[in-house]
């Protein structure tokens, strides 16, 4: 029923001190029944010892007419607060339709009450009372309540207990008299109301009234058959909503918690709710509530509620807080720990209309749903689960869409929304954009949908259709003939200046002969542009050009890109061109027993790659992403091309490499391959080695002294030079460039994790290394590549199209994503390098003082008595090895302070450059301090946690949060556990610790439940120095403990070294 005053209108008829006193009565509880017959509304309520029956008539200007017969009213005539409270108890139950509904089965109730026949009612006496039977009432439980309760209806059996035994209630004549307790009288009397009159020795109780009897049997028993008593406690116990992810299909699992006494095993409580009111049972006990969840939860009370995965993170974000405010939740996951990328969107171009004009709308799909672009929308909400990751979800990615409305805007179709895109009018209009847009909207994979007239102009439309012509020479040489030609059906003898003069015209038709020839103009401009700046000459036939080689992958496969060509080409050019593209497989390549079982698949293709254009003598840059074996691969090549040459054929092989990762190439040789013979020309003996340089397979250099040596280098010619990092000759113009491109070798590779650092002129340098001239001159490349690239559009686009076609047969970049079943879930690695110049004299300074002090200290103090100077002193040299501040040297001034420093930016650079998030692990604050200081100086985000940093919690969510944050610095002690950073993949530990056990514990802050990708760990090592020897220390006592199958977590802690181990470390 919709009553004629509101909330508000009580508040204006009483004012504010009576609609409080109003309200107070109406929350004490103090209206007894309240009626509303329009347009009367009549109640009674408690007034101290007795009631007073109150009214109101609501007349037609929503104004009152008091009639209670209270002081207020007879005397002042105002409103008065039992008005107030009649009204407000009406406006409660109308606005709850259970409060309502229970009102009237308590009228039903009390009138059938009235109804049945007194005889049908036991009558009562106070125990005692001559003449009663004295007895006690018992309720008594069959063996499978608790299967019925979660139906609604719980069995009751009913007994009278007298004479020492029990009888059912139903067997006792009804003129007895009982002798009862006043609460055995109260809970007959509930019962006599539950069954409408005479109570049966069973009944089949509702869950409401079972919590009423309840509530009466407090302090006292209920009886299960068989025996066994129940009792009914008083003291109310809380319950807790937990909210456990299912780890292997991402679902929320809501199950209802409490912790009762007594219960034992697996049992799962019973839980009875109904109105306010609540009880759980479990261990043979009855306990109330404390809280209820909310009623649209209340099914959590019968059994485990599913969140299915595409609901979960609105759950998580809007209704358990919700639910936090009404009942203790305990979460396993919170929000922060899921990530939300874009979806890429499909789109659909609705175009209606006729050859004149056209209507257009376009929309951006996900799956299921479809949204106007750039349009707001309810729907545009939703989260789609990663079926790959429990912790990702896809979500609308609105940027995506407005370049698909800058897209429609290089057409001349502007418009704030996909809904609200202007109208083409015209006929020359409607065909232009026919021809020049929607062929290029096609290939960026939209669909177009036609509605209209326009619908059968478009099944009827005729294509100018670029034809290329490709004539190999004879002889098997490489060489090539390229001729275009238009192919427009049955419209014969359409020309390339016909098409030329229409596009010069910004046209993209042509009519001829009464007819009209679409032009794709796009792809015309394109297929000018694939061989703009090939360097070519002139062709065996008229309007045809001559092409090397080289340019036939890069030909090929531009040209099957363009949708709308056609290539009439030999089957055998077209198969050798789809071989150098990778576009077939590699011809098998028999590998070395050892390489077999030692290289994985993608890198077994590696190899197959380099042995290819070995043999077709181009060079090729080698880009996969950090931590899949690049070196590896690089090794096994040149292995397997200086196994194939005679003694007389034999020449080295020269890698240039950062000064940071001369030594680690070194030690990867002498790992994987340690029958080369290599040498590192470094140091300021290096000139004196130069003649064992004919004698090596393997020769390992820095850039900087390669620039100091080119004159020696250059008369030697190597069977490879390989560039490592090789963003080091990234700038055409530098020293080291120039030096690189003045070294000889049969063949040149590359090896980057970043090809690309500030821009693709960094490639074009890279290439002029390896292949000069095939990518043109530097003055072209910025004309016709770089410049339209920076500036963007249609130009930019297919400037990126072409770079990226004629680089394909010559880069091979494989990212972790894409070999993830190949890799294990953890890869593990030690990146060593060589004490820089002056840390070199530091250390060996403070080894040669310590082996002495401590030698001296020991004889004549003992070990033990000697252990704070001796930790103090392999701090030092420790210290030593990470960065020459730390040790805070008075007068001591460093150029080189910190090899290992410039070996971890090399790694960030090249982790960053890949997309990968880094947390870096040090036990030294001040490092961390210098390596902030650093990043500050570089402009890189970075979020930093050490043990005396505040809201930790904040701080992990804001980089979990936050993707463009790519490091995280961290102190051991502060970060080594207690953190969920499963945001970040790598980790660098900058120092080792004594106890690997608590780098790893470091490590599986990335490596948790939750992460699918490859975590990748780096422990940066310094050659030659103390780190190398706890490094052997830990492993050696890590593999005792494991052979004793003992728990080796404080295997190698500092406090456990023993004098030995101090030998050991200072090679005493």
């Amino acid at each position: 029923m919709k009553l004629p005053f509101t909330y508000k209108m009580l508040q204006e008829w009483g004012g504010a001190v009576t609609f409080r006193d109003g309200h107070t009565l109406f929350e004490r509880g103090l209206v007894l029944d309240a009626v509303f017959e329009d347009p009367h509304m009549r109640g009674t309520l408690s007034w101290g010892s007795r009631s007073i029956k109150t009214s109101a008539r609501i007349l037609p200007d929503h104004s009152c007419e008091n009639g209670c017969p209270c002081r207020d009213n007879v005397e002042r005539g105002i409103i008065c607060a039992h008005v107030i409270a009649l009204g407000l108890a009406l406006l409660a139950r109308n606005s709850d339709p259970e409060r309502e509904r229970k009102l009237q089965e308590e009228q039903r109730r009390a009138q059938h009450m009235r109804q049945v026949e007194a005889k049908a009612f036991f009558k009562r006496a106070a125990p005692g009372t001559p003449g009663a039977l004295n007895c006690a009432l018992l309720l008594g439980l069959p063996r499978g309540w608790r299967a019925a309760a979660p139906g609604g209806k719980i069995p009751v059996r009913v007994f009278l207990e007298y004479h020492g035994a029990k009888h059912p209630i139903g067997e006792v004549p009804r003129e007895t008299v009982l002798g009862l307790t006043q609460q055995d009288e109260a809970v007959l009397f509930v019962l006599e109301e539950i069954a409408e009159g005479e109570v049966p020795g069973e009944l089949q109780i509702g869950t409401a009234d079972f919590i009423n009897l309840l509530s009466l049997l407090t302090g006292r028993s209920l009886w299960e058959e068989g025996g066994r008593e129940l009792a009914v406690n008083a003291t109310p116990v809380a319950t807790a909503l937990r909210v456990d992810l299912d780890h292997e299909n991402g679902e929320l699992l809501l199950v209802a918690h409490t912790e009762l006494p007594f219960v034992r095993g697996a049992e799962f409580p019973t839980y009875l709710v109904a109105g306010k009111g609540g009880w759980v049972f479990g261990g043979g006990h009855f306990w109330p509530l404390e809280k209820l969840l909310p009623m649209p939860l209340w099914e959590i009370y019968k059994r485990q509620v599913v969140v299915p995965r595409a609901d979960v993170p609105r759950f998580l974000r809007e209704e358990m807080p919700r639910l936090a405010a009404h009942i203790r939740v305990e979460a396993e996951v919170e929000p922060d720990v899921f990530s939300f990328e874009p979806e890429a969107p499909e789109f659909r171009l609705v175009v209606r209309g006729s050859p004149a004009s056209l209507a257009l709308q376009l929309l951006a799909v996900y799956g299921e749903i479809e949204l106007a672009a750039g349009q707001s929308s309810a729907k545009g909400s939703f989260a789609h689960p990663d079926p790959e990751d429990i912790l990702r979800y896809t979500v609308r990615d609105l940027p995506a869409e407005q370049q698909g409305l800058a897209a429609m805007a290089r057409f001349g179709i502007s418009g704030r929304t996909g809904a609200e895109l202007n109208s083409i009018v015209g006929t020359r209009e409607v065909l232009n954009f026919l021809g020049n847009a929607i062929p290029a909207l096609r290939r960026r994979g939209w669909r177009v949908e036609w509605d209209g007239r326009i619908r059968a102009t478009m099944d009827n439309a005729i294509f100018a259709t670029p034809v290329v012509r490709i004539d190999p020479e004879a002889g098997g040489n490489g060489w090539f003939d390229v001729r275009f030609d238009y192919d427009a059906g049955e419209e014969e003898g359409l020309s390339g200046a016909d098409i030329q003069r229409a596009l010069l015209k910004g046209d993209a038709y042509v009519e001829r002969n009464g007819r009209t020839i679409l032009l794709d103009a796009e792809a015309i401009r394109a297929l000018q542009s694939v061989f703009a700046d090939c360097a070519s000459g002139e062709g065996k036939r008229p309007g045809s050009f001559r092409l090397a080689p080289v340019y036939a992958a890069y030909a090929a496969s531009a040209l099957q890109a363009l949708d709308g060509v056609d290539v009439e080409a030999p089957p055998d050019w077209i198969q050798s061109a789809a071989q150098k593209n990778r576009l077939e497989p590699m011809a098998a390549e028999p590998l070395d027993p050892v390489f077999e079982r030692l290289l994985r698949p993608y890198q077994k293709d590696g190899v197959r790659w380099l042995r290819f254009l070995e043999r077709n003598r181009f060079g090729g840059i080698l880009a996969d992403e950090m931590g899949l074996g690049k070196t590896l691969q690089a090794l096994v090549w040149m292995t397997m091309a200086g196994a194939e040459r005679t003694d007389g054929s034999r020449k080295p092989s020269l890698i240039v490499c950062p000064t940071s990762l001369v030594d680690n190439w070194a030690a990867e040789a002498a790992r994987f391959t340690p029958w080369l013979k290599v040498g590192t020309m470094t140091g300021a003996d290096r000139h004196a080695r130069w003649k064992d340089l004919a004698g090596l397979d393997l020769v390992v250099t820095s850039y900087a002294l390669t620039r100091r040596d080119i004159a020696l280098y250059e008369p030697i010619e190597f069977m490879a030079v390989v560039l490592d990092e090789a963003q080091h000759i990234k700038n055409q113009s530098t020293q080291n460039a120039h030096a690189a491109k003045r070294l000889r070798a049969e063949h040149r590779f590359v090896l980057t994790g970043t090809p690309i650092e500030n821009g693709v002129s960094d490639l074009w340098s890279i290439m002029d290394f390896l292949m000069p001239g095939y990518l043109g001159s530097h003055e072209s490349f910025r004309a016709n590549i770089e410049q339209p690239i920076a500036q963007g559009g249609p130009e930019g686009e297919l400037a990126q199209w072409k770079l990226r076609r004629k680089l394909r047969p010559f880069l091979l970049r494989r990212m972790k994503k894409d070999v993830a079943k190949e890799l294990p879930p953890k890869i593990e690695r030690v990146a060593a390098c060589a004490l820089s110049h002056d840390q070199k004299k530091v250390y060996a300074a403070l080894l040669e003082d310590s082996r002495r002090k401590i030698a001296e200290l020991v004889a004549a103090q003992g070990f033990q008595r000697s252990k704070f100077e001796i930790l103090n002193t392999l701090l030092r040299l420790r210290q030593t090895c990470c960065h020459l501040d730390l040790l805070k040297l008075e007068g001591l001034e460093s150029k080189e302070p910190s090899a290992k420093m410039d070996l971890f930016f090399e790694l960030l650079d090249e982790a960053m450059d890949a997309g990968h998030r880094v947390l870096v692990f040090s036990q030294f604050v001040s490092m961390l301090t210098i390596l902030r200081g650093e990043l500050g100086r570089r402009g890189l985000r970075y979020c930093y946690l050490d043990g005396a940093t505040q809201e930790r919690l904040k701080i992990v969510q804001e980089f979990n949060r936050d993707a463009s944050i790519p490091l995280f610095l961290i102190s051991l002690k502060a970060g080594g556990t207690g953190l969920n950073l499963t945001g970040a993949d790598m980790v660098i530990h900058y120092d080792p610790w004594w106890n690997p056990a608590v780098e790893n514990q470091a490590t599986d802050r990335a490596y948790r439940i939750g992460q699918k990708r490859t975590v990748y760990s780096v422990k940066l090592i310094a050659q030659d120095s103390i780190e190398e020897r706890v490094l052997a220390l830990q492993r050696k006592k890590q593999k005792l403990y494991n052979a004793t199958l003992e728990d080796g977590d404080d295997a190698t802690d500092v406090h456990n070294l023993t004098w030995e181990d101090v030998q050991e470390l200072l090679a005493l």
